[in-house]
């Protein structure tokens, strides 16, 4: 029996062989096109049926959730992206959690998926605000240069002009190396909603954002990432506005990542970069008059009042709940309501700046909308402030000291399950999840308890096997006799692990000639075991996350140089792709548990195990570990011919018959992973990488 996708999918009379000559044949492909398509179309029978029979709101029903895990080399955009173009149910939504995958989605896979559909297709490309050049912010930056900037920015001051008059989109990316890293300059010229006037606003006829919008009402496919997409709904659920337009189908690429990206977007927090850019915008509007002058009085006590909130931060790098030790939370809370009192004389006088008569209508109008945004600014951070450390039920606060320059307050809410309802589930007709690490070897059931999924979800879920043929390109080695990792109070390990894992990286590294990432779990491991390789190999080159180079600039680097190593964060576990022979061995210095002290993870522990004892470590930490462990190997193998090892520092990946320091956990663990050969025999693994 034929299906709907054969046309585009079945083996050599599929489109997809006559339009590409030598396009492989991926069964995976077409299982997952068949699904998407049949999800689709059950979720728009249920809505057609809802609205012929009234639409009534209390009756709409769920949307559709089909989760698919589709393994490495599926070729999973074009098994997405055909299906649902064909279902015709526009816009479509497509949510990916990086930037990488959004310029092969745009620059690649969509391309493609036109000639092979045998049809336009227009596709926007949708960023956040602050990615979008502001020609009001722009304008009045040119009126007042200026005086002080780093060399970065001096380098990006002096382009804008010229790329400003060029650009049609606004996109800061179109401007190359200035576009990289932090920039105070752009946070001040950005399109950030903070600072948006909207219909008061001189330029909004010709603002980059408007007509964003107006690209996005006659897509056919709309392109964002997890925190746009999130952004979007949380401002369309308070009445705020959005950009995004109602689409029946949202396909959330790189699932994987979306309870963390909930718990991101759903909290409520205020920094302080935040904090100084309200600062500078009230000093900045305050000294263009004369009634400005109480303004920057009052504002000179609360930046005091500010800078001694600061004061009482631990100075490392950490993130604490308010009932840390560390924490002196009384003296903290009153400075944080002296700083509240001594900001309501600031918020009193722009709402009285903001409802004065002008002599000039067109003035008053404009001077009015940015009084009242500040206003409503200096109201939000109060708010905000207020709620971080009233710490209200179902939420855990934060504040988390990121580099000496930036610290961050947050709620966090602990249970993420009503916003993927609200958000997600009750916002599209049919929601399809994919990413190559979606199951944490209990199949769905992680997604009940994370995410709220229902037993009929779970059960929908389903897998597509990647083509790759793992028990012969590559292997899993665990080096006999590694102790467990237990951190010191240095944060590193005990020494004999220390000795144990420099000797073990030492080997493989030497047998690999290179061609090696390194996966670490925090940056001071890193920077310890950096000097610890690049003294015992000298004749490696090694690349470094965070020193200097932007991670694309750190990739392609890595890519052109022979014998080279790459030591990475977080950020290098996932997103990398890194196919042929830049890349054959793939170190993981131990198993990527999520923090111990984190409070957020201890919140949603401790709610686990009172559903029933033990069920934060095995439904929480083993899940999302393994999640992210998944993530992390799957560097490694990107095509049918790249071959390598997977060398693992921690005992614990090893049942206790197998190992004394084995875990019953790693049977769960290893169900999930790529089926590699598991050897603890170095000879072997040497070999093999020699071979290569």
């Amino acid at each position: 029996m034929t299906h709907p996708m054969d046309q585009f999918f079945a083996p050599q009379t599929g489109r997809i062989f006559s339009c590409f000559a030598g396009a492989e044949e991926r069964t995976g492909q077409r299982e997952m096109a068949q699904f998407v398509w049949e999800a689709i179309h059950e979720a728009s029978d249920c809505f057609d049926h809802w609205k012929r029979t009234g639409g009534e709101p209390e009756e709409k029903p769920d949307g559709l959730i089909q989760a698919i895990e589709a393994g490495t080399g599926i070729g999973k955009s074009l098994g997405y992206l055909i299906p649902s173009i064909q279902a015709h149910r526009n816009p479509v939504m497509v949510a990916t959690r990086t930037k990488q995958l959004q310029s092969q989605l745009m620059d690649e896979d969509i391309p493609r998926a036109r000639v092979i559909l045998g049809q336009e297709v227009k596709a926007v490309l949708a960023k956040g605000r602050s990615n979008y050049l502001c020609l009001t912010a722009l304008k009045r930056a040119q009126a007042h240069p200026p005086s002080e900037l780093s060399k970065a920015d001096y380098g990006l001051w002096l382009a804008l002009p010229k790329w400003a008059d060029e650009t049609a989109t606004g996109d800061r990316e179109e401007l190359g190396r200035q576009a990289e890293g932090e920039s105070d300059l752009w946070e001040k010229l950005n399109a950030r909603a903070e600072k948006c006037i909207g219909t008061q606003c001189p330029n909004r006829n010709d603002c980059y954002l408007t007509k964003l919008r107006q690209e996005i009402v006659n897509a056919d496919l709309i392109i964002v990432n997890h925190a746009l997409l999130l952004a979007d709904c949380r401002m369309r659920d308070e009445g705020s506005g959005s950009i995004l337009p109602d689409a029946p189908v949202l396909v959330l690429d790189e699932a994987h990542g979306i309870e963390e990206q909930l718990t991101d977007s759903c909290a409520e927090q205020w920094s302080n970069r935040a904090t100084a850019m309200l600062f500078h915008d009230l000093e900045e509007e305050a000294s263009k008059e004369q009634e400005g002058a109480l303004v920057l009085g009052y504002l000179n006590l609360w930046e005091d009042a500010w800078k001694n909130i600061l004061s009482l931060i631990p100075k490392e790098s950490i993130s604490i709940g308010l009932d840390d030790p560390r924490l002196e939370l009384k003296p903290l809370a009153d400075a944080v309501g002296a700083w509240i009192l001594a900001g309501q004389a600031v918020f009193l006088e722009a709402r009285r700046l903001a409802d004065r008569v002008r002599d000039t209508e067109q003035d008053n109008a404009m001077e009015k909308a940015i009084w009242r945004k500040l206003a409503e600014r200096i109201a939000l951070a109060f708010k905000r402030m207020e709620l971080i450390f009233a710490q209200p039920q179902g939420w855990v606060s934060t504040i988390s000291r990121e580099g000496p320059q930036t610290v961050v307050f947050k709620a966090n809410p602990i249970d993420v399950k009503p916003f993927f309802h609200k958000y997600l589930r009750r916002g599209f007709e049919a929601l399809i999840m994919t990413s190559a690490t979606l199951r944490d070897g209990s199949g769905y059931n992680g997604l009940k308890l994370r995410l709220g999924f229902s037993e009929e979800e779970a059960e929908r879920g389903v897998a597509v096997d990647s083509p790759f043929d793992f028990e012969k390109q590559g292997l899993l080695f665990v080096p006999p006799g590694i102790p467990e990792r237990k951190a010191g109070r240095d944060g590193l390990g005990e020494p004999a692990w220390i000795e144990s894992s420099t000797e073990a990286m030492t080997r493989l590294l030497a047998a690999s000639k290179g061609r090696a990432l390194v996966l670490f779990t925090s940056r001071k491991m890193l920077a310890a075991f950096k000097t610890r390789l690049q003294s015992a190999l000298p004749s490696l080159t090694f690349f470094v996350q965070g020193e200097g180079l932007a991670r694309s600039q750190l990739l392609k680097r890595f890519r052109q140089t022979p014998d080279a190593v790459l030591l990475g964060l977080a950020s290098f576990w996932q997103g990398v792709d890194l196919p042929g022979d830049a890349l054959s061995l793939v170190i993981v210095t131990a198993l990527p548990f999520a923090p111990p002290d984190d409070p957020v993870i201890q919140a949603r522990i401790r709610e686990a195990d009172a559903i029933r004892p033990g069920l934060g470590f095995k439904g929480i930490q083993v899940p999302q570990m393994t999640l992210k462990l998944k993530q992390g190997i799957g560097r490694l193998i990107r095509t049918r011919t790249d071959r390598g090892v997977v060398c693992i520092l921690d005992p614990r990946l090893m049942l206790p018959t197998e190992d004394h320091l084995g875990k019953a956990y790693a049977a769960q663990v290893r169900a999930s992973l790529p089926p590699f050969p598991v050897t603890r025999d170095w000879e072997k693994a040497e070999e093999f990488l020699r071979g290569i």
